[in-house]
């Protein structure tokens, strides 16, 4: 008994920091999220108006599949770009593999706004892109790269690829290469090998990669806002328009809590197909 009274002891601070930090705050926008708002002020009683307008408004629905379909698209950019280099570390020497891991790290150590605002000056109508392409003689007018879903997209998967290699190259390391070489031996070709010992063996941290990106781009905000721009329509930048625009937080914490249960539905997922693989082993 006092063996366990000073763990929840030992555990207080902790608890403490999390109730003051994460409970009390979440349960303060469940509360307002279900408030009307008028002139900027937050009126009295309970309603469900404000879940009612985000899944039936037509507007609002077509933001929220917008805002998932860029979130899949970075996602699917991030698995097609991380997999050769998360592979490449895997198989380098023992001695590169830390240059390799700071090279891939690197970007990180750069505020994501200045990577951003990098991106814009290379897709943005007078950017490196546009000018090399008409220096070229390759078009006779700026290609529309930034301000749309497709700056956008190019910027997202850029910022979060280094997420998606390190889960990767976790994955990769701990094959077995006896598996391969066995594989190799039996006459399995390089495309066989990659389908039936690799793909399967790297999905958990293919798996892991997935879900950090995508859930990451959803609730990302610099990028969708500067590359981006007010043409696409985007759930993180509406957050930020209803709560420091209009001052509509009711509305404003209604979607910032759908994201979040999307997000948390995500990673339950997660760990139900981790325990579904290690079931299966």
């Amino acid at each position: 008994m006092t063996n366990r009274l000073a763990i929840w002891l030992s555990l207080l601070p902790a608890l403490l920091l999390v109730l003051l930090l994460l409970v009390i705050p979440v349960a303060e926008m469940i509360s307002i999220s279900f408030h009307r708002e008028e002139f900027g002020e937050i009126l009295p009683g309970l309603t469900l108006a404000n879940y009612v307008d985000l899944l039936t408004r037509s507007s609002t629905l077509e933001m929220m599949v917008s805002t998932v379909l860029i979130a899949l698209a970075v996602t699917v950019i991030t698995i097609l770009l991380g997999f050769p280099v998360a592979a490449a570390i895997a198989m380098a020497p023992s001695r590169w593999r830390g240059i390799l891991y700071f090279l891939v790290a690197a970007p990180l150590l750069v505020n994501t706004v200045v990577r951003t605002y990098g991106w814009l000056l290379i897709l943005g109508r007078k950017g490196l892109v546009n000018e090399a392409l008409a220096a070229m003689k390759l078009i006779s007018e700026p290609l529309a790269l930034s301000g749309n879903a497709l700056g956008m997209t190019i910027g997202g998967a850029q910022v979060f690829l280094p997420f998606m290699i390190l889960s990767l190259v976790t994955s990769l390391m701990a094959i077995d290469n006896r598996l391969i070489e066995a594989s190799e031996i039996l006459g399995a070709g390089p495309v066989r090998r990659f389908f039936t010992i690799v793909l399967p063996l790297a999905m958990p941290g293919l798996i892991a990669g997935s879900i950090l990106v995508f859930s990451m781009m959803l609730g990302a905000f610099v990028t969708p806002l500067i590359l981006g721009g007010s043409a696409v329509k985007y759930a993180s930048v509406a957050v930020y328009t209803d709560a420091l625009v209009l001052f509509n937080m009711p509305r404003a914490t209604t979607l910032s809590l759908v994201l979040m249960v999307v997000v948390l539905a995500l990673y339950a997922l997660q760990q139900r197909l981790s325990r579904g693989g290690k079931t299966a082993q």
